[in-house]
């Protein structure tokens, strides 16, 4: 009998169950430590140095970000995207530079806000000067419509013309099935709060910030929403609000007070389904100055195309946006918003991904497309405008792996996998999660809805399915809570921040564990049978 080689014996054996011979334990050996931690590291130190100017839309630092990433996916073999032939994506976007005033009258008193300190507003107003006067302000509670839930705050009110104070977050959940649990829903979003008093006629929304509610410290909404702007044209039926704003706690309780309400006792009441919006007697006096420019800021695209002839014209996209926000305008000292976790760290593992496809002997079926996206920080622009502008048809795209923020502090024993339950992604992370001896663990901190705050929520919302790949928070070799310490401090301390800066002694090991997690997922997803789906209760499933 002619003996067999004991390889192709282990090929037929696989082939017969269905399993391609690249998928072998013995090839798939290859993927591990695809991911090199010092070539991460290298990256993140140049994107989030001061030369790069802290890579806001327009800037200088943004185009020598974007010319960085294309030269490196070129570099790593990957192919241009765009029309075959670039990998510059433009997104066109208006600036606003807004200069806003707010002063607030009733009960025989007047308050004069401070910009920054007490509120931040602005507006998409293509016009130089807004004016509010003399408008009625109405407390909207969480200013939510949703009949699924058997819950409108706008019941039997008419806001036409009027100014909402409205609360961010929703209301507590009185069972898992309401409002998602624990879990923020989009009604909970600040965007969605804008938009639908901007449906019901409203002149404006001021949004009441408490850490508690937000998730985030007053110096987020400052350092977000005090500068430069940045949106995309609205399409011409869309109806736009006057004025966006925020109140800071302390500013909104002492008006509020004085008013002769309790903040805490109106968050309490707009809890409650039997809630009914207050008419405040209190009425808004507001400009807002726009500074208007008009520019372009590129999406960042490569491609490997996939090896199955049939496939091949399929793909997954993985994303991480690049920009942040700039720099602080005539700053005395160090101004720079470096933005090294958030996201230069997210890029650096996007481009390590990028280079671990192209230089692994193993070939996915389907392309892979990895997009560096611009203006996140503005409210997911970049990766709006990818999901309106595919290189890839949507219903030729699998899947959406996003990271953003990535772990630099060490590896752990654990990863999120935000959205993956949603569809068919969760059964390959927990494929992926078992080869890397970690285990998958749920959102944290699910009442911050970060499902709905980075890329894979434009892919989402257009019926995508799509993961957010982020660090767990059990570290090895640290002790319990550690993890959720760290990350505490840095949402305190450096999110949206200027001290959000490289440090050299981070251990970038839990970066490549994260980027080696997102390769392993996607090289799955590319491989299987059939493209991602979702679950049959998911609200988001493909429109098409």
């Amino acid at each position: 009998m002619k003996k067999t080689n004991n390889l192709s014996l282990l090929f037929a054996m696989l082939a017969i169950a269905g399993i391609s011979a690249c998928e072998s334990p013995e090839y798939l050996g290859q993927l591990d430590g695809a991911i090199s931690s010092q070539k991460i590291r290298a990256h993140l130190k140049l994107l989030s140095d001061d030369i790069m100017e802290g890579r806001a839309p327009g800037s200088r630092g943004s185009e020598l970000a974007a010319k960085y990433i294309a030269s490196q996916f070129e570099a790593a073999g990957l192919l241009p995207a765009v029309g075959d032939s670039s990998y510059f994506q433009n997104v066109e976007l208006t600036g606003f530079k807004s200069t806003p005033s707010m002063n607030l009258r009733g009960y025989g008193r007047f308050w004069r806000l401070g910009a920054g300190s007490d509120f931040v507003a602005w507006n998409q107003i293509e016009q130089p000067l807004t004016y509010l006067r003399n408008k009625e302000i109405i407390f909207m509670g969480y200013g939510i419509h949703a009949p699924e839930f058997n819950w409108s705050d706008y019941e039997g009110v008419d806001v036409t013309g009027k100014v909402l104070l409205i609360l961010v977050n929703e209301p507590i959940a009185q069972s898992q099935d309401f409002f998602d649990g624990h879990a923020l829903t989009y009604y909970g979003r600040w965007t969605y709060k804008f938009e639908e008093a901007a449906r019901r006629g409203a002149e404006g929304v001021i949004l009441i910030h408490t850490p508690a509610l937000a998730g985030y410290g007053w110096n987020v909404v400052q350092s977000s929403r005090s500068k430069e702007l940045f949106f995309v044209k609205p399409a011409q039926n869309t109806r736009l609000l006057n004025m966006h704003a925020w109140i800071s706690e302390a500013k909104a309780s002492e008006v509020l007070t004085a008013a002769g309400f309790s903040l805490n006792t109106l968050i309490e009441e707009a809890g409650s389904s039997s809630f009914k919006a207050k008419p405040l007697l209190l009425r808004v006096y507001a400009t807002i100055q726009n500074e208007i420019r008009t520019l372009q800021s590129p999406n960042v695209i490569a491609k490997i195309k996939g090896s199955d002839p049939a496939l091949k014209t399929e793909c997954i996209v993985y994303t991480s946006h690049y920009d942040h926000l700039g720099a602080i305008d005539g700053a005395a000292d160090d101004g720079i918003f470096n933005g090294a976790l958030d996201n230069a760290s997210g890029t650096a593992a996007l481009l390590e991904i990028a280079r671990g496809f192209s230089q692994s002997p193993l070939k996915t079926k389907r392309s892979l497309i990895f997009a560096a996206v611009t203006a996140e920080e503005s409210g997911l622009l970049g990766s709006s405008h990818y999901v309106n502008n595919p290189v890839f048809p949507l219903e030729k795209t699998s899947a959406n792996i996003n990271v953003d923020a990535v772990n630099v502090w060490g590896k752990t024993k654990d990863i999120i996998a935000i959205g993956a339950k949603r569809s068919s992604i969760y059964s390959i992370a927990q494929k992926v999660a078992h080869e890397m001896n970690v285990r998958i663990m749920p959102d944290p901190n699910p009442e911050k809805g970060i499902f709905f705050r980075s890329d894979q929520f434009s892919f989402v919302k257009m019926g995508v399915p799509a993961v957010y790949i982020k660090s767990g928070v059990d570290y090895v070799g640290k002790p319990k809570g550690w993890g959720a310490a760290l990350l505490q401090s840095y949402a305190k301390e450096r999110y949206h921040g200027v001290l959000d800066e490289y440090d050299p002694t981070w251990s970038l090991k839990g970066a490549a564990q994260v980027a080696q997690f997102a390769l392993k997922t996607g090289y799955y997803l590319a491989n299987a049978i059939a493209l991602a789906r979702w679950q049959p209760e998911e609200q988001f499933r493909r429109r098409y």
